[in-house]
């Protein structure tokens, strides 16, 4: 491929992105709620989003052939998704309203209250008017009553909240920052991910890699939209994370301190935990150490969470009996339905075992280069969003933060192929509007993951082959 040719490609395919994002932030305000679901410009968006993450997958496929690209491709680029960034402020989240939980979690957080102790439909129903008032409610059911009764609002409101005390703290800074105002998460995450690119930047050069890699996460579709249209926060792992991986080698006390700060946003990581600090078993006082740290770093962040578990705790709810937009689960789960009589819960822990298992042997494999490390993480998170019960496409984040590593890998196009599957989460919502959800079933699903992981087998083999 010549040199002017890929710059033209790389040009084209960003100009495309672009405009098709642009497009959507466009076309969110026909999404309100107050408009019938059949009325939505469902198709509109569903083309935009196939359109954008087809011209990512174009850029992907580019980078893993050629590094001969201009020395403005990167500014250029980065700018670029920073503005992109910036257009879905104000904007309409489409389809997605667990914003509301983040707002009122930053609110009873800023308020110095306990976010785990009560459901949002019981802070509802005491703030009704004429209702008899109960002391240890009082204060938040006059708090609900200033926000104009978010906690109405919220989704599952007879579960408390199953965001860790880092992740409260975050709402509650965009609460200070604009209280009950979608951008003022916005602004926050946006914050984070940026010090969190700054960082994969780093990351980068100091594995001797092409900066315009990065490219491949700050551009992706998903991540832009899911992070600042729908304002989900899994954004906010980028930064603890990769930082895991910048001071790993020369400074492992701050990775360990990254990884728990993660763990403290969302639970998952600690399963990265023997991946990150494997290049350390051989020095055993540094390794139990490490692990010593992490353990009661992420125990003493997690313990307000942890002492409030009761039947009504997210936590619990979500990791016994969720289930939604997963492909490989239902299928483990009715397999076991002839041999077992709790299905579910027996497939949870085949999950379970199945990944502990990977990260162990991943973690103790020693012998594997550190160059290899970032694939690693990529691969297991990638394991862990695949096999869960829940496939939301923000999930995707938690393995396209490090794809910039691994572009050349035998796993980037079958991972890759899932931002433009991704279309198929939003289509759901018409189909189940009307009564059609089988087809999300039956054919979005296996389509959008089935063919990822087709890809994956494929291009694993050849490598295996080749090898």
């Amino acid at each position: 491929m010549t040199v002017p040719r890929s710059r033209l490609i790389l040009l084209v395919s960003a100009m495309i992105l672009a405009g098709a994002l642009l497009s959507i932030r466009f076309i969110s305000a026909g999404f309100d709620p107050m408009i019938e679901t059949e009325d939505h410009p469902v198709m509109a968006l569903t083309g935009l989003l196939i359109l954008a993450g087809t011209a990512w997958f174009i850029l992907l496929l580019l980078m893993r052939r050629t590094q001969a690209f201009p020395k403005w491709g990167l500014p250029v680029l980065i700018l670029g998704g920073l503005i992109l960034r910036l257009g879905f402020f104000g904007s309409q989240p489409i389809y997605e309203n667990d914003y509301k939980r983040y707002l009122w979690d930053g609110a009873v957080t800023a308020q110095g209250e306990n976010p785990y102790i009560f459901t949002p439909e019981e802070i509802f129903d005491a703030s009704a008017p004429g209702t008899a008032s109960v002391p240890d409610l009082a204060t938040l059911a006059v708090l609900s009553n200033e926000a104009d009764g978010l906690t109405g609002e919220i989704n599952s409101p007879h579960l408390t909240t199953i965001y860790p005390p880092f992740a409260q703290a975050v709402f509650a800074s965009a609460y200070w920052i604009a209280p009950y105002n979608p951008d003022g998460l916005r602004g926050v995450f946006l914050i984070f991910e940026m010090l969190g690119f700054a960082v994969l930047l780093l990351a980068l050069k100091q594995f001797g890699m092409p900066l315009i890699w990065s490219s491949l996460y700050w551009l992706n579709p998903i991540i832009i939209l899911t992070s600042y249209n729908a304002i989900h926060m899994d954004v906010l792992l980028t930064l603890p994370l990769l930082l895991a991986v910048l001071t790993l080698k020369a400074r492992p006390w701050i990775a360990a301190i990254a990884l728990s700060a993660a763990a403290a946003i969302k639970l998952w990581p600690l399963l990265l935990a023997p991946v990150l600090f494997r290049s350390w078993f051989k020095r055993p006082a540094l390794y139990i150490g490490i692990a010593a740290l992490v353990a009661v770093l992420t125990s003493l962040s997690l313990l307000p969470m942890l002492l409030s578990l009761n039947d009504q705790a997210g936590l619990a709810a979500y990791s016994a009996n969720w289930t939604n937009s997963s492909f490989l689960f239902p299928g483990l789960r009715e397999a076991l339905s002839f041999f077992v009589d709790d299905p579910n819960r027996i497939a949870r822990y085949v999950i379970a075992l199945i990944l502990v298992g990977l990260s162990l042997y991943l973690g103790f494999s020693t012998s594997r280069s550190e160059k290899k490390l970032p694939f690693d993480l990529m691969a297991l998170s990638a394991a862990f969003v695949l096999l869960s019960p829940t496939g939301y496409p923000w999930y995707f984040i938690w393995f396209f933060m490090f794809l910039p590593f691994a572009v050349q890998s035998w796993m980037a196009r079958g991972l890759g192929l899932l931002t433009i599957g991704a279309t198929a989460y939003y289509v759901r919502f018409l189909l189940g509007e009307t009564d059609r959800y089988e087809i999300y079933e039956t054919i979005l699903l296996p389509l959008e993951f089935g063919t990822a992981l087709l890809v994956l087998a494929y291009d694993g083999w050849k490598e295996r082959r080749y090898a």
